[in-house]
């Protein structure tokens, strides 16, 4: 079963989805990790983002994988783990400007099909998920928050993990981000058919987790009649 999990940044869509994972000893999928691992990929090569090609023939040679283990999820560029390197707001921004060019979404969405089609249940998450990548799957969801109370997570996060943050930039970015994510021509953020929409801004994660656990339990039991 795949359950994909989609909405702009800050909704609350990788904490949510890990917790899933973990609840129902699924494999969570974070491909926003693989759009950061492309961004730090350009990074460290010295890549302009404006150099898409380059940064597309970088990836395909190029092997992104995740390693689970009680719940924690580490990510790794080839052999290096970038779990940690990938969450600057720095690379954070970066990989947005990046998921706007076709060619760079092409190389990561095939790279997404296949990590999942290596595992029985896989809860996913991301910006096309349900619309794109994974067009047939089960349950899809669609998580929303005003931007905000999402700009206050993010700042939050980012301060817990010993970052500089600042709540007014980060506001701007996510501003900017979600117009950019909704207008760009390839894969842009929109509701996918058939989702499920979610508003999280005065939701806790575990009313959040718990109400989408409940849908797919209904799920499994309408597939079985």
């Amino acid at each position: 079963m795949i359950v994909t999990i989609d909405g702009p940044a800050g909704s609350g869509k990788s904490s949510v989805a890990r917790q899933i994972a973990n609840k129902l000893n699924w494999i969570y999928l974070d491909t926003g990790a693989t759009y950061r691992c492309a961004a730090l990929l350009a990074h460290q090569a010295g890549i302009d983002a404006s150099c898409a090609e380059k940064i597309a023939d970088c990836l395909k040679s190029s092997k992104i994988s995740f390693e689970y283990d009680s719940g924690d999820v580490r990510v790794f560029l080839d052999s290096q783990d970038v779990t940690d390197k990938i969450r600057s707001e720095e690379i954070s921004e970066l990989a947005s400007k990046l998921a706007t060019n076709c060619k760079i979404r092409s190389a990561l969405v095939e790279k997404q099909r296949q990590i999942a089609s290596q595992y029985p249940n896989v809860i996913t998450e991301g910006r096309d998920q349900g619309s794109v990548v994974f067009k047939d799957a089960e349950l899809k969801i669609y998580m929303n928050a005003n931007p905000r109370e999402r700009a206050n997570r993010r700042y939050r996060q980012l301060k817990e993990q010993g970052y500089d943050a600042d709540y007014e930039q980060i506001l701007q970015a996510i501003i900017e981000r979600d117009n950019r994510d909704k207008t760009r021509r390839i894969s842009p953020l929109v509701v996918p058919e058939d989702a499920i929409v979610i508003d999280t801004t005065d939701l806790t994660i575990e009313q959040v987790v718990e109400q989408i656990i409940n849908l797919i339990e209904q799920r499994r039991k309408e597939s079985k009649r």
